[in-house]
């Protein structure tokens, strides 16, 4: 699907504001209403827009304590990785989980109430996973950026 400079807008509209009418597109993208409903209705289509969320303040749940957890695993096989991708799933502290190269296999980004939370957590969660054979926990000291905002660009190669 290629997009054009009003989709990129339409889009960049939504992630900044998953409320924003329709109208309020409209006079943002100098588009009528069916156009933008239209366009809309082909972005869902296309999958380029998956889901409508609210993002939460996790200092005001009480979630202060967030850590970033490096993991290695033993088995570095298909059976050993989704092995532990299953068994992270089960932990609502685990926010992210990538999977990525280098001197580790995968990137957590945790959240806890606090330090003893946080403890908890490693020690009586994290650590039964079987298939683990390194850990290295960084405590975040300041979210510098912290976005689910894409950036959009116009690719004229596709």
């Amino acid at each position: 699907m290629k997009l054009d400079r009003k989709d990129l807008k339409i889009l960049d509209l939504l992630q900044e504001n998953a409320n924003i009418s329709n109208k309020q597109i409209a006079l943002a993208t100098n588009l009528t209403l069916t156009p933008v409903y239209e366009r809309i209705k082909k972005l869902t289509a296309f999958s380029l827009l998956k889901k409508k969320v609210y993002l939460l303040n996790r200092k005001k749940l009480g979630l202060n304590v967030m850590v970033l957890v490096s993991v290695k695993i033993e088995k570095h096989s298909e059976e050993g990785a989704l092995s532990f991708m299953n068994e992270i799933k089960k932990f609502p502290e685990v926010v992210e989980c990538l999977h990525v190269t280098g001197a580790f296999d995968f990137q957590l980004k945790v959240c806890t109430k606090d330090i003893d939370h946080y403890h908890e957590f490693n020690f009586k969660k994290l650590a039964t996973i079987k298939n683990i054979s390194q850990m290295e926990s960084y405590f975040v000291m300041k979210e510098v950026i912290n976005t689910t905002r894409l950036p959009l660009f116009i690719n004229q190669n596709h």
